[in-house]
Formats: C-alpha cells, sequence, structure tokens
C-alpha cells in the first residue's frame, strides 16, 4: 500500500493517538517540574530571572496541553498541534540554555520521546520536517558556542550526533506509525466486517426454515434458533445450557450413534407431541475441547407439504375451469328434478328416484364446492371475536344442522368468558364444522360424546382449543395421512375437509395439529390460536 504524502491524522484522533499526546503531555509536565523547583539546578545559571520565567512558561504550556490532550473534541487541527508542540518544546528549552549556559546542554536530549511520539502520528516527510526544527536551533546555539569558544569540538560533535538521533528516531517511528496505523485500521474494519456477517448470520439462521442447533463435546445445547423450538415442540425460551436430552431422547439417540460412527446413515425421527417427522444432519465443528456439533433439523412434512402445495396449485387452476362446467348442468338437473317431483302425474317408485338424483345432485354440488375452496387459503379477513359466545352459537347451529341432540357436545371454557380471538369468522366456522362433523361421524353418538375444551397456554398469550371424541380413534397407519389432501377412508368423503381445516387454520396464523393416538380413546384435534387483547366492536 503507497504511503501517502498528507498527515496520516489528518483524520480525527484515535483513541491511540490521544493516548499517546496525553503520555508526552504528561512527561512534558513531569521534566519542566525536575527542571523548575530543585534549587540545585540554578547554581552557575548566568541569568535566573529568564531562567525561571522561561521554565514556569513552559510548565504552564506543557500543563496545558494535557487538558487539550484529554478533550473529546478537537479544538485545534491536529498538525498544528503537533507544530505547536514540537515548537514550544524548542522554544523554550532553547531560551532556558542560553539563559543557562553550558551546564544546561544536556536539556536537548529530553526532546527525543517528544520527537518519536509525536512522529508516530505523521507521515516521515513530516516527521523529518519536525525533526529539522530544534536541530536547526540547538546546532545553531552549539556553534555559537563553539565560536566563542565556551565549548570544545566534542560537545560540538556530540550536538551534531544527538540532531543526527532526532532524524533517525522521527524517521523510524513516522514508518512504524504508518505501518501501526494502517493495521489499526485493518482491524477495526474487520471488526466491522466480522460483526456484520455475525448479524447477517443471526438472521439468516433465525430465519431459516429448518431447525438449527449448536452442541458442545458433552451434548449441552449452547445455541439454536426459534424454529428448532418449534419443531421439537420445546417451551422454554431459556433452554440453552440443557442436555439434548432434555430436549428430545430420540434427537439425542441419534446425535450419539453418529458421534460413534459418523457415516452412519441419519433416520428420520418423530416428535410425538407434534407428530411431525424431522431428519437430523450433523457437522462436526472446532477441535479439541473447543469442539461440537452443528445440528441441522429437516421438517419432511414441511417438504411434502411443498410438493401438495405445487400440486394443488396447478390442481386449483384447473377445477376453477370445471367447475362452472359441472355446475349448469348440475343446476339443470336438479331443477328438473323438482318438476317433476311438483308434478302429481309421477308414480310412487318414480319419487323415489327423484329423491336419489337431488342427493347425489347435492352430493356433487359438495364435492365441487368444497375443491374450489382450496385457494381460500389467501383470502382471509381477520376480525376480533369473542370466543365464548362464537363457539356457543356454532355448536347450536352444528348441533341442528346435523341433526344431533342438544347435549352429544358439551363445551369445556376454562378461560375467561371475555377471551378474544383475531380469525376469519367464516374460516373459524368452517373448520369448526368440518372436525365436529368428522367427530359426530366416528362417534358413539351417546350424551358428551363430543368434547369441546378451551385453555389458555403457560404463555398466556396463546390458547388451545381441543376436540375429542369417544370414538375408535384415528389409527397409527393412518396418521400420516391425515391431513393428506384426497385421502379418505370414508367411501361419501373427498378427502379434503382435514386439509381444507389445516390450511384455513395456517392462514389465520393458528396450527391444527393431531394428538398422539392413546389406545380405547376417540380421536383428538388441537387448534391453537393467538389469543387478541381487543375488544369486539
Amino acid at each position: 500500500m503507497p504511503f501517502s504524502s498528507s498527515l496520516i491524522s489528518s483524520t480525527p484522533l484515535g483513541i491511540t493517538g490521544r493516548r499517546i499526546l496525553w503520555i508526552v503531555s504528561l512527561y512534558r509536565c513531569g521534566y519542566t517540574v525536575a527542571i523548575l523547583f530543585p534549587a540545585a539546578k540554578l547554581s552557575g545559571v548566568a541569568y535566573p530571572a529568564i531562567f525561571m520565567l522561561a521554565a514556569a512558561a513552559y510548565f504552564v504550556v506543557a500543563l496545558g496541553l494535557v487538558l487539550v490532550a484529554q478533550m473529546e473534541r478537537e479544538i485545534v487541527p491536529l498538525p498544528w498541534l503537533l507544530l505547536f508542540s514540537i515548537a514550544t518544546d524548542t522554544f523554550f528549552i532553547t531560551v532556558m540554555i542560553a539563559a543557562g549556559g553550558t551546564s544546561l546542554l544536556p536539556l536537548t536530549i529530553f526532546i527525543f520521546p517528544q520527537i518519536a511520539a509525536l512522529s508516530w502520528m505523521m507521515d516521515r516527510r513530516m516527521a523529518l520536517f519536525h525533526a529539522a526544527l530544534p536541530t536547526i536551533f540547538f546546532l545553531g546555539i552549539h556553534s555559537f558556542l563553539y565560536l566563542n569558544q565556551r565549548i570544545e569540538q566534542g560537545q560540538l560533535i556530540g550536538a551534531t550526533l544527538v540532531s543526527a538521533g532526532y532524524f533517525a528516531i522521527a524517521f523510524a517511528a513516522a514508518t512504524v506509525g504508518r505501518y501501526t496505523q494502517v493495521s489499526e485500521r485493518l482491524v477495526q474494519q474487520r471488526n466491522i466486517d466480522i460483526a456484520n456477517l455475525e448479524q447477517i448470520n443471526r438472521v439468516v439462521i433465525r430465519d431459516m426454515k429448518d431447525g438449527v442447533m449448536v452442541l458442545d463435546l458433552k451434548g449441552i445445547v449452547r445455541g439454536y434458533n426459534m424454529q428448532a423450538l418449534l419443531m421439537l415442540n420445546i417451551a422454554d425460551y431459556a433452554a440453552a445450557g440443557q442436555r439434548l436430552a432434555q430436549w428430545s431422547g430420540a434427537l439425542h439417540n441419534a446425535w450419539a450413534r453418529w458421534r460413534d460412527d459418523p457415516e452412519t446413515p441419519q433416520a428420520p425421527f418423530t416428535v410425538e407431541s407434534t407428530a411431525s417427522t424431522l431428519l437430523p444432519r450433523f457437522v462436526r465443528i472446532g477441535t479439541g475441547i473447543s469442539g461440537g456439533t452443528l445440528v441441522y433439523l429437516e421438517d419432511l412434512g414441511r417438504a411434502r407439504s411443498e410438493a401438495q402445495n405445487l400440486k394443488l396449485a396447478a390442481l386449483g387452476r384447473l377445477t376453477a375451469s370445471i367447475a362452472h362446467e359441472v355446475r349448469n348442468p348440475l343446476s339443470a338437473i336438479q331443477q328438473a328434478a323438482q318438476l317433476l317431483e311438483e308434478d302429481e302425474m309421477v308414480p310412487p317408485e318414480g319419487v323415489r328416484l327423484l329423491n336419489m338424483i337431488r342427493n347425489n345432485g347435492k352430493r356433487i354440488d359438495r364435492i365441487v364446492t368444497e375443491v374450489l375452496q382450496l385457494n381460500r387459503r389467501d383470502r382471509c379477513t381477520s376480525e376480533t371475536i369473542h370466543l365464548h359466545s362464537a363457539l356457543q352459537h356454532l355448536i347450536d347451529e352444528i348441533s341442528a344442522g346435523e341433526r344431533m341432540p342438544n347435549n352429544t357436545i358439551v363445551l369445556d371454557f376454562a378461560a375467561p368468558d371475555d377471551l378474544t380471538i383475531e380469525f376469519d369468522r367464516g374460516h373459524l366456522d368452517q373448520i369448526l364444522w368440518n372436525l365436529l362433523r368428522n367427530a359426530w361421524h366416528f362417534c358413539q353418538k351417546q350424551p358428551g360424546s363430543i368434547q369441546v375444551s378451551v385453555a389458555l397456554e403457560p404463555l398466556q398469550d396463546r390458547l388451545r382449543l381441543d376436540i375429542v371424541d369417544d370414538g375408535p380413534g384415528i389409527m397409527p397407519r393412518y396418521r400420516e395421512h391425515t391431513f393428506e389432501p384426497f385421502y379418505t377412508t370414508r367411501t361419501s368423503g373427498t378427502g379434503l375437509g382435514l386439509y381444507i381445516a389445516r390450511e384455513l387454520a395456517t392462514a389465520n396464523q393458528a396450527a391444527l395439529e393431531l394428538l398422539p393416538y392413546v389406545e380405547e380413546h376417540g380421536a383428538h384435534f388441537r387448534l391453537r390460536l393467538q389469543r387478541s387483547l381487543q375488544t369486539p366492536s
């Protein structure tokens, strides 16, 4: 990197430069005090009054430079401050030597530290210029004394060597200072780059769809992103410092197997509380006692869901165009069946056939409606809903619509009665209607066969809505297909009800999940909702 011909310190003083000025100023005050106060120093002085006045003035100026060096704001441009400092040293030492005589010639040695320290903040050309200033004055005094035969030739040669030392130390200090300041700036820039990179890493890791965890050699969790908490269903946000086994026994076992044999292929494992399937991947980081493991968690269900969304997007465009062509002739068929039913000439066996036409027409219309709702996820209009009254009204409506006895569905609202949520009302109705209709189909159809319960979660800003029936439940071999579109075990179903319910829940920042299978218990669905602090209008 080429050297600049201007002062390096044309920019504001850094911490190191300010510290150097402060130390030099204290040093200057120290030796002026050493010159000024001891009475022994005044023996043999030709002009004591001038000497004392010069030494006192030198001390005052040195003290002022100490104060200037401590100021945060630069009241004098740095080049002028450095020039003033070296000129002050040269002037006052020259006056004191002139007033004190040959006994004070060694004072020229005191200026070496100033030249070295101040040259550190200059480029080489300016440092040599500052070294030339005291050289001219001090060699002039020595030459004058030598010509007047007041000093010997050896003293003049010594002064010449001291002056040469001024230039040597100025050149060396400027060169070292240049490289030092360039290194400092590189270090500062690297620190900025590292800080920026660290912040970028935090943002990227935080927004990753995969879970990320950092383990030490003992399997203690040292870091993680929020996605890892959600995937493993960990509610403790201060979980760092815990052992991996406390997070997930299955993940800990997978890590232990990998640690014993890194070449072993990793198998997916299931998180029981969420029924999600995760695939772990381990990467060794660091070496020795500072080493550890970087853990990536991939949600296989999310990957499958993304693939399904691509297929459903294409299907949605196809069904939207077909629906119009299906509903027009379907409306004509239903209207014709109604007209024939109103005709008194139709025999009784014909009425039975007309009922079959009308019922199957309704079924086709419902199938078309459900297929069209595949794209309703993006059309969400949230409002503040009073949950208790909304649930009670919806249960009454569903009971009447599905012809359930009034005591079939039991509501257990273990939460404040004034609790509200932000949700699309039509979406909420459709989600609960699908869940309760499925529960009614599989339950024992006895009083209390369907339990609907609402409770706040420990964090208090979220709540859970559970729907449990007393039917046979969903067998383990069917559970992974529960929310898969077009998959159904019923001959009259489309396999879209639960899929649409989960999609609508996601569109409203909620989550619909199927809880683990428990023998001799029915299906257990849980809808996690965000609590609202607003009141319904």
